[in-house]
């Protein structure tokens, strides 16, 4: 009788490849096939394959899977980088650390091993979508060249150390609606072999500016009598709130017998950015050749607040008066960046409007019937606020001062006390 068991022929497998290279299917051994125990999972099984290669990979094996020469790494030892006051008058910042040179467990040769502080400018409206040129531009602000010629370095680890001193000019780390401003410390180094190897730190540099004296600002509103008087900090600090406190005079004309009354108070802060960006060498024949650019101008509002009451009004007083207090702020959960004026062509300012708005009311003498006349007026006032970073508890490089001991005299002895207390050249002999 026939057997009914048919063996059905398998359907044409295709191995998986491994970095683009298929492999090549062996036969098993079945002398060395390991049965499952008892105990294991069921459908699992434990075989023995005969180790195979690819026909790509029957090269030599140092070839194929030689380790990296080595690798690098950078650590900064100085404080964050803060630039204290304003780009004109500050002293910039001190920028130190040590580039660290791991080499594999052998002697390598090193041609070249530098090490750059760079700035990096991204425009997202570049000329040219697609072209790294038109998008980014970067620039070396600092460089160090550690080996220049062939040099074996030995196995271990190698240290490297750098300095810097960056300026009070260099524009905050930035990153707006247009564009950012990064900074990076990039090492590379290049073997005899043609290897090379590099690392990358980004380095924040931040601007803070100290706060001074309250400003205060007059505006006048022709042709009307009323002016007003606001009161403002020097500086603001994104992440927080700042107190306004406004005045605003005028508000009666004793002459025809009318007044101003406010209705509403609104204020917002409104972020203003602006890039240009440049065209590159292969694209600036679209722009009309190059030494041009395509400016672009976003405005955005991070905050804002509304008021109907909770001012204090004096018609009685000279003119009459109106006084006003109440504290804005940039929240903390909005995307905004502090004040930069790159002069490669990126700015970003932040700006206070605030509106008041006053509606007209005729008051006859001995009467208390109060009608309005239908006439309103929008008051609009704008003030430029510089936003920086929060100064907190640190100082300017130059204010450091050096530690001082208590059982350290301030100077050193004088000669007097020194040939009082030996004994002269002709005691000295006579021994």
């Amino acid at each position: 009788m026939p057997s009914l068991i048919r063996s059905i022929p398998s359907p044409h497998y295709i191995p998986y490849s491994h970095n683009g290279i298929p492999g090549t299917i062996v036969e098993v051994d079945p002398t060395k096939v390991r049965r499952p125990s008892s105990n294991s999972h069921r459908g699992s099984g434990d075989f023995s394959i005969r180790s195979y290669r690819s026909s790509k990979s029957s090269r030599s094996s140092n070839e194929s899977i030689s380790p990296m020469a080595g690798s690098l790494n950078i650590q900064v030892e100085s404080p964050p980088i803060v630039c204290y006051g304003p780009a004109s008058e500050s002293s910039g910042a001190l920028l130190s650390g040590m580039l660290w040179l791991t080499v594999a467990p052998w002697e390598v040769e090193f041609e070249s091993l530098h090490l750059s502080f760079q700035s990096v400018v991204t425009t997202k409206k570049p000329v040219m979508h697609g072209c790294p040129d038109c998008a980014s531009r970067t620039t070396d602000l600092q460089t160090w060249d550690f080996i220049n010629t062939t040099h074996p370095v030995a196995h271990g680890l190698h240290s490297y150390p750098f300095s810097y001193l960056v300026s009070g000019t260099t524009p905050a780390s930035t990153s707006s609606v247009l564009g950012t401003i990064k900074y990076q410390l990039v090492a590379r180094g290049t073997t005899s072999q043609g290897e090379t190897l590099q690392f990358t730190k980004e380095i924040k540099v931040a601007r803070s500016i100290l706060e001074g004296q309250d400003r205060n600002s007059l505006r006048i509103f022709p042709p009307t009598n009323l002016s007003a008087t606001v009161t403002l900090p020097s500086v603001i600090h994104r992440g927080g709130t700042f107190p306004v406190e406004m005045r605003l005079e005028g508000i009666v004309t004793k002459s025809n017998n009318t007044r101003w009354k406010m209705r509403k108070a609104v204020w917002r802060i409104e972020e203003k950015s602006k890039i240009i960006s440049p065209a590159c060498k292969a694209h600036a024949h679209k722009i009309g050749g190059e030494g041009k650019g395509v400016q672009y101008e976003d405005i955005k509002m991070i905050a804002s607040e509304e008021y109907k009451n909770g001012w204090k009004t004096d018609f009685n007083a000279s003119d009459g008066k109106i006084e006003f207090s109440f504290n804005a702020g940039i929240p903390a959960s909005v995307s905004s960046t502090d004040d930069v004026d790159n002069g490669s062509g990126l700015i970003v300012s932040h700006t206070l409007v605030l509106e008041l708005i006053v509606a007209e009311e005729y008051c006859p003498k001995h009467s208390k019937l109060i009608t309005p006349t239908g006439s309103a007026r929008v008051l609009r006032m704008q003030f430029n606020m510089n936003t920086t970073a929060r100064a907190g508890m640190g100082i300017s490089w130059e204010d450091e001062c050096p530690p001082r001991y208590d059982d350290v005299p301030s100077s050193p002895p004088t000669y007097e006390t020194l040939v009082g207390v030996s004994d002269s050249v002709e005691d000295l002999t006579n021994i």
